[in-house]
């Protein structure tokens, strides 16, 4: 097809290309230009080309460029956009403006695109210039199944003033009842699909299902209003038993341990409401909360072998009581007795000649005081005061730790926290690929489909204990130096301190902390 022709060369155009004829010389290029400028839908390729063809004149074809439409239509590489780009001049565009529309339709029509239309003819249309007419409808993705179990309350004391009493409160044992909500899954939720702006259709992602995690034995599933929710089977406790949300056995004493009960031995948890008396024991498996605002005198032992202990009005021990937890004891006060715990010591108000021993010994900074006995920790001692303005003799120790090799094993569960997150995204993106690939939902049902959904499942629950344990190695990072016993008020006088190899005799009133740092004992 011929496009131009004058007495020195003719343009024409085949397949999309141009080409050039030249039949005479000395045709000046800078007139070419002027030519090719008011033909915009010629794009010039090869300069090289035309100048060599102007020159020789040799009556030879010469491929120059590329021919476009009037009206080009472009589509994006996902078909999620169209843009047309009008390939006429300016002068064109305005001599020809009522038929430029049925242009850009019919160009619109051929290339397929039928979807998403913007009303174009309603906002000012350039030449020469790409002008988005089109946008596709993206895919709703499907919701992944959502799950919330019983929230496990934080076991943090909280110390009180109320008029003349104090109180030291805390809610250790997570008690329920029967048919009480302990957990529920909002199931996945279907997605939209979308479409391209030439009407292809694109299917949304599905949700991942996931699956609650519980003790069949204590705990129910039901549907309930579309969701599926999970209530106690049995009066309990709520623990979680590794990833697994349970009911356990909770013993609840009306009144008090004594002559009636006899001593208490118990796979689970124990609450006393009123106070164990002198010279008996209670032994559970779980947490105990004796709650009894007398607090406990003169037992023979209190011990929790895998839980806390929580003790609300504290032990006046007379030297005999021996309470023992395997995670943390919290106690209003502690007055001659022997307390161990395998995490930490929490004491309300004071700690008066008695032996305590933890990784962590903690006083209410403003009411905590130790006086008199021995307390040992591993990582950190913290108390308001220290000591008595009697010089009442006082030794307080900290076995202290290897800062470097604490932060060399924190520094790799990170690195392991990280792998384990990236593992869980290519999981994840591995399940979606099976969810778009299987018709319906009949990956619900395929063997390695599931095998995937177990493992990433399982690759959650790592990745929250291994956050429990950055938790902890965080808090000993956190700890001064290499071990440290801070002192918020006062250490007086006949005031023992040691951590690690360094001891100091306290000869007059201080405060801050002392630590161990750079093979030195420190304080400020």
């Amino acid at each position: 097809m011929e496009i131009y022709r004058n007495d020195f060369f003719s343009l024409s155009s085949e397949d999309e290309k141009v080409y050039i004829q030249v039949y005479s010389s000395d045709y000046d290029i800078k007139t070419f230009n002027q030519i090719i400028l008011d033909m915009p839908c010629i794009q010039l390729q090869s300069f090289a080309i035309l100048k060599k063809a102007l020159e020789e004149a040799n009556d030879a074809k010469c491929l120059i460029g590329t021919y476009k439409p009037r009206v080009e239509v472009l589509l994006s590489g996902d078909e999620m956009e169209a843009r047309i780009k009008l390939n006429i001049t300016a002068k064109e565009f305005v001599e020809n403006k009522i038929g430029i529309p049925s242009e850009i339709i019919e160009a619109l029509n051929a290339a397929g695109v039928t979807e998403g239309l913007d009303d174009l003819f309603l906002k000012p249309i350039s030449v020469q210039k790409e002008i988005l007419v089109a946008k596709g409808i993206p895919p709703e993705d499907g919701k992944d199944a959502v799950i919330t179990y019983y929230e496990i309350t934080d076991k943090k004391p909280v110390v009180k003033e109320d008029g003349s009493v104090n109180h030291y409160e805390l809610n250790l044992i997570d008690n329920v009842n029967k048919g009480d909500w302990l957990g529920e899954k909002i199931p996945t939720q279907e997605g939209t699909p979308g479409r391209t702006v030439t009407g292809k259709t694109l299917p949304p992602k599905r949700g991942v299902d996931f699956k609650l995690k519980y003790d069949t034995r204590t705990v129910g599933e039901y549907v309930e209003n579309g969701h599926i929710v999970l209530r106690a089977l049995i009066d309990g406790a709520v623990k979680l038993d590794g990833d697994k949300i349970k009911v356990d056995n909770h013993l609840i004493v009306p009144g008090d341990v004594g002559f009636q009960t006899g001593n208490l031995v118990f796979d689970g948890y124990i609450t006393i409401r009123g106070t164990v008396k002198d010279g008996f024991s209670v032994i559970a498996k779980n947490d105990i909360s004796i709650m009894g605002d007398m607090g406990i005198g003169a037992v023979e032992k209190i011990i929790s072998k895998e839980g806390s202990i929580y003790i609300k009005g504290g032990i006046y021990g007379k030297g005999t009581a021996v309470i023992e937890a395997k995670r943390n004891i919290y106690m209003k006060y502690c007055n001659e007795a022997n307390v161990t715990a395998g995490e930490e010591i929490n004491v309300g108000f004071y700690a008066l000649d008695s032996k305590l021993k933890a990784k962590k010994v903690s006083l209410d900074p403003v009411y905590g005081k130790i006086i008199g006995g021995t307390v040992m920790a591993e990582t950190q001692i913290i108390a308001g005061i220290i000591g008595n303005k009697s010089e009442k003799k006082t030794y307080v120790s900290v076995q202290g730790f290897d800062r470097s090799a604490i932060k060399t094993e924190f520094e790799l569960l990170l690195t392991k926290y990280k792998d384990l997150l990236q593992e869980a995204a290519k999981l994840k993106q591995h399940l979606e690929t099976f969810e778009r690939s299987i018709s319906g939902s009949e990956y619900y049902d395929n063997r390695e489909y599931n095998e995937c959904l177990n493992k990433y499942e399982d690759i959650i629950d790592g990745i929250k204990l291994l956050d429990d344990c950055r938790k902890v190695l965080q808090q000993v990072l956190e700890t001064k130096g290499e071990g440290e016993i801070g002192i918020s008020k006062a250490a007086y006088p006949e005031t023992f301190i040691e951590i690690k190899t360094f001891q100091k005799r306290i000869n007059s009133v201080v405060s801050g902390s002392f630590y161990a740092q750079d093979k030195e004992l420190k304080h400020n």
